[in-house]
């Protein structure tokens, strides 16, 4: 297979989403496949990429309902002012991994040799789209007669993200003081990144259709606290552990990764910032499905043949906080290399969006702070997981 390179990536800042107020959202105006068309264009711009050289674009989206159903991602490439109309398009539904989903599919097209330039992005805008609730009323996400029958499946928890967090959490023996504890420290490790200007390269900043320039990310609380946290009552269930706080807000936000070859790279005269390394995915048990992040990972180094202890750099998402404290212990990771400029809990989590963030970031942290191998990895709603490596170039 041919050797597949992350040349550059991109992102629009991130607000907190709110359906029923969405004067909150600085995007609530602004369709998610408008928004990843936006950061398409400046990518390419930035990079002085001929869009017309792009031969593949895979698109993830978590929610593809209503406006979100990108017609096989044909509207982002559209709405881009720079893609070929030539150019192949697919949308990826593989829930919160829909992003690294997408990134492995055009990665996959350029080991393959089929293409030599491709985009993978991913676009949530979770103020403008039904979210759960809404979606089991209207029917949407299940059927009746199907899913309510299966005896076998506790469907309660399984389609319940909040409710498979807490179990995990009753699993791994992870308590409400070290989630808040994690919840802080991502709120601080991001406030940190923004104040020396760590997201100036990779957040765009673009305007919504108020004229309103939007460049900064919404959730990151700098003033937070331990004992604000504390006091934060449990969402899902009565004697949980699981809060507002130790869980990653509803966000709207879209990103993009360029793929190349070796050819592409010689031939455009780029330099990447990573080679991809490998990918996997996995299930696990619907109920506990945030364990699916670090079952993911497990699989990736088996078939990069390499260990945990190899990776230098980890990002790890932060759905809830006790998806990435699971991995640590099941992983061995060192607290210090994981979410070096905060995670999810701080800066959101535009569900199609996040895996691109999440590769993305990882490859500036390397070459920012060094290091050679990086490993990216999200649990999936449903029970699932999905990880991917890269090496600084």
């Amino acid at each position: 297979m041919k050797d597949v390179y992350l040349v550059d990536y991109a992102r629009t800042a991130f607000t907190r989403a709110h359906p029923r107020r969405p004067e909150v959202d600085g995007w609530a105006d602004t369709r998610g496949d408008v928004l990843l068309g936006k950061v398409i264009d400046g990518l390419l711009e930035r990079g002085h990429v001929d869009g017309q050289a792009v031969e593949d674009l895979s698109v993830g989206c978590a929610l593809p309902v209503k406006e979100q159903w990108s017609f096989g991602g044909r509207y982002p490439l559209w709405l881009s002012e720079r893609l070929g109309r030539d150019c192949a398009s697919r949308q990826i539904d593989q829930q919160c991994g829909s992003g690294l989903a997408a990134l492995r599919s055009t990665a996959r097209e350029i080991q393959a040799g089929a293409v030599e330039v491709g985009i993978a992005g991913g676009y949530e805008n979770m103020s403008r789209v039904p979210m759960g609730p809404a979606l089991f009323q209207e029917g949407v996400l299940t059927t009746p007669g199907v899913l309510q029958d299966a005896s076998r499946l506790d469907l309660e928890v399984a389609l319940n993200m909040g409710l498979t967090a807490e179990r995990l959490a009753d699993l791994a023996g992870i308590d409400r003081e070290a989630m808040d504890r994690f919840a802080l420290e991502s709120h601080r490790r991001a406030t940190r990144a923004e104040d020396q200007g760590r997201f100036d390269g990779e957040r765009l900043a673009l305007t919504n259709l108020a004229g309103e320039t939007i460049g900064q990310d919404a959730n990151i609380r700098a003033d937070t606290s331990l004992e604000r946290l504390a006091g934060l009552d449990p969402v899902f269930r009565q004697d949980g552990r699981v809060t507002a706080g130790n869980s990653s807000p509803l966000t709207s936000g879209a990103a993009a990764t360029l793929l190349m070859s070796q050819a592409a790279l010689t031939r455009h005269g780029v330099t990447p910032l990573a080679r991809v390394v490998g990918f996997a995915d996995c299930g696990v048990d619907p109920g506990q499905m945030g364990a699916g992040a670090a079952a993911a990972m497990e699989g990736a180094l088996a078939r990069a043949g390499l260990r945990a202890e190899q990776i230098d750099v980890w990002e790890i998402n932060e759905a809830f906080a006790a998806v990435p404290l699971h991995a640590m212990r099941k992983l061995g990771i060192d607290p210090a290399r994981l979410n070096v400029w905060g995670g999810a809990l701080a800066l959101g989590h535009p569900l199609g969006a996040t895996g691109i963030r999440l590769a993305g970031t990882l490859a500036r942290i390397l070459q920012a702070h060094g290091g050679r191998y990086g490993g990216a990895s999200a649990c999936i709603g449903g029970g699932q997981g999905i990880a991917m490596i890269i090496e600084r170039c």
